[in-house]
């Protein structure tokens, strides 16, 4: 692409760019996974716009947003401004492995007249540290036996045979970042016609016991970097039974960020097969 020479006098500076991204993030320093907003104001109406991505100062190396995923234009990069309007933006996602390179977000102006003129903005994304891990406790407790102790509800001596409830506990672990942060814990069992299985509690050193919002969410202060999250699983004679904990909807505080590492979102554990235990009787 050959950038036509200006013969305009002024264009606003792309420095005056904003963004929509979270308040610890800069427009020419994105975290990888933030969505930035690029705005360009000052702009007169008729004030036809076109953004491009570079890989150099001078607007060569044009790069295409769908070869690699280190960044992409999720709406139109070109258009005109409206009568009334003033501005001129652009969208533009950062993803895994953009803060290998350095960008030039480049804008193309050409007035009605068909004259044109060019700025860019250096943009160095920032590696996005945030990740929320999920594991048992302790961290090699990836089997158990049912759990039949009277305060588990076992009850051997009932008139219709109680196998009790195993209480199991995960944790769920902030690495990477200083902010608070936010996440919905979602449980599914193998068999699945088990439908008595639950999440019961989800605590923090510092803030105790956290509450669900609307979305089933928790969310957790900047103080406290790991919780327990407490699962109840009706216990079932003759049958082994994987429960799975998964990590969703992570989200930092603030840079709005998700989480950089999915491979550890989830973790299992087993419970043991009890035995089938048949009524006793007189021989």
């Amino acid at each position: 692409m050959t950038l036509r020479k200006s013969i305009l006098l002024w264009i606003p500076a792309l420095c005056a760019l904003v963004f929509q991204a979270g308040a610890q993030s800069l427009p020419g320093f994105p975290y990888e996974g933030a969505l930035h907003v690029y705005v360009l104001n000052g702009l007169s109406p008729g004030t036809a716009y076109s953004f491009f991505m570079a890989s150099n100062d001078d607007g060569s190396g044009i790069l295409d947003d769908g070869s690699d995923d280190t960044f992409y234009f999720p709406d139109e990069r070109s258009g005109i401004v409206a009568p009334g309007e003033n501005t001129a933006l652009v969208p533009v996602r950062w993803g895994e492995g953009a803060s290998q390179h350095v960008y030039y977000l480049w804008v193309v102006l050409t007035s009605p007249q068909g004259c044109s003129t060019n700025r860019a903005l250096r943009i160095t994304p920032q590696i996005n540290r945030f990740d929320l891990l999920s594991e048992n406790v302790p961290v090699d407790n990836t089997e158990s036996c049912p759990a039949v102790a009277a305060t588990d509800g076992f009850n051997p001596l009932a008139g219709e045979y109680n196998a009790g409830t195993t209480l199991l506990q995960f944790r769920v672990r902030r690495e990477g970042g200083t902010r608070g942060w936010k996440f919905e814990p979602a449980l599914t069992i193998d068999p699945s016609w088990n439908v008595h299985a639950a999440v019961v509690s989800v605590t923090a050193l510092h803030a105790g016991t956290l509450l669900a919002d609307a979305t089933n969410s928790y969310s957790v202060p900047a103080t406290d970097s790991e919780v327990l999250v407490t699962v109840a699983v009706q216990n079932y004679e003759g049958t082994e039974q994987v429960v799975t904990l998964t990590v969703r909807n992570q989200e930092e505080e603030q840079t709005r960020l998700n989480d950089s590492n999915p491979a550890n979102d989830h973790v299992e554990h087993r419970i043991l097969v009890m035995p089938v235990i048949p009524d006793l009787e007189e021989l």
